[in-house]
């Protein structure tokens, strides 16, 4: 069977969305649309989703980011990372100035890319040999979901010679102009063990979580109502009730 391992920069699929206006699309079901945009109807996958605690907005971590979208997240399998912000000013002095954002997500980069190249390969107990170990292969095609150009020498990396992996780098849908700096700068990877597909509000359509998404023990969540936009996307969730 097909092993997929797909990794998804969570802020960075929130704010592309947020400037293409189609949040709701973002409660996705990450790995269906592995399978969906990779053609591998029956593989087995594995999500990443790297992301911080959204402290500089604290009222929202508990009703909503870490009750209901994690959760969900983790009822149909996905790990969710956790980096964090942080509030420093002389980190984020250039930031202050530009636009007067005090916040700034550290740590989720690194995770990523340390994990994405770590599972290349797993590290398993020889049955044989007690206290020694054995390396075997790890997941067969990577995907990347991120529009963040900084990921292109991981990519490069995971492609080539030494793990020589496919990877399928998903670009978010954004504005248009994010859209064309993105595909600009990643399409000159493409051939080479990479494809690069800018994802369409279509593709995330066809790969949506329902409504109300359910526990194998029968623990459930629903989708937040802000999340849903009843008056421009209530045909996405069925007749919703007030």
């Amino acid at each position: 069977m097909t092993q997929l391992a797909m990794f998804v920069d969570g802020w960075n699929f929130y704010w592309s969305l947020v400037d293409a206006d189609i949040k709701p699309y973002g409660w996705c079901n990450f790995p269906l649309l592995a399978r969906q945009q990779t053609g591998f109807s029956d593989a087995a996958v594995t999500v990443k989703y790297f992301t911080s605690a959204d402290k500089p907005h604290p009222e929202k971590i508990s009703d909503r980011q870490m009750t209901i979208w994690w959760q969900a997240l983790r009822f149909i399998g996905c790990q969710v990372i956790q980096g964090e912000f942080r509030a420093t000013t002389t980190e984020v002095e250039e930031q202050i100035k530009v636009s007067r954002k005090t916040w700034r997500e550290k740590q989720t980069d690194i995770a990523l890319a340390s994990h994405m190249i770590a599972d290349c390969s797993r590290i398993e107990p020889d049955p044989e040999r007690s206290g020694r170990y054995l390396w075997k292969p790890g997941y067969d095609q990577a995907i990347l979901l991120t529009q963040d150009s900084d990921f292109v020498p991981l990519v490069k990396l995971v492609a080539a010679e030494q793990f020589k992996r496919p990877v399928l780098v998903l670009l978010p849908p954004s504005t248009s102009v994010a859209q064309e700096n993105a595909l600009r700068i990643w399409r000159r990877l493409d051939g080479s063990n990479v494809v690069v597909k800018q994802l369409s509000q279509t593709d995330l359509a066809d790969a949506l979580l329902p409504k109300v998404v359910e526990a194998p023990k029968g623990a459930r969540v629903t989708c937040y109502r802000t999340w849903m936009w009843r008056e421009k996307h209530e045909g996405m969730f069925g007749k919703l009730t007030s």
